[in-house]
């Protein structure tokens, strides 16, 4: 943008990506010939910094505190038996477990885990931000005891 004359610089107060709310980020947009517009973001939205952390602390989560607490709980389960025998002990060849997505993850942590967990986060990434926009047009969405 230094070969982009001031004259040509043009300043918008635009609301953040998609449910910003009220807060307002500043972008610059330059003219850059044949009427192409580049925008440079100078601040991040609270749309983009509250879905990144309660992702990422579902995540951590997820792979920290409850992975652990599944895989004992289904070990301990054990394989489902017929006349006190595995399905494979059984002869069963199609009984053995596939190893499409595992990863070289330390917990065992895999895709399906990942996108579940992700899942999640994005859940309850979109209720808190609903009960943020809507605290900031005055509904009151938490309880009052």
């Amino acid at each position: 943008p230094s070969s982009v004359s001031k004259s040509k610089m043009v300043k918008q107060l635009v609301i953040g990506s998609r449910a910003g709310g009220l807060n307002l980020a500043r972008r610059t947009t330059a003219r850059c010939g044949a009427g192409v517009a580049r925008r440079q973001t100078t601040k991040c939205g609270d749309t983009q910094v509250i879905m990144t952390l309660v992702n990422g602390a579902v995540l951590f989560l997820g792979r920290t505190a409850f992975m652990p607490a599944i895989r004992n709980n289904t070990a301990a389960q054990g394989l489902p038996l017929q006349n006190d025998q595995t399905y494979v002990d059984a002869g069963d060849d199609r009984a053995v477990e596939a190893n499409v997505f595992e990863t070289r993850d330390p917990a065992g942590f895999t895709l399906i885990d990942t996108m579940a967990w992700g899942s999640l986060g994005h859940v309850l990434g979109f209720a808190v931000l609903a009960a943020k926009n809507a605290n900031d047009l005055g509904v009151v969405v938490s309880p009052h005891w």
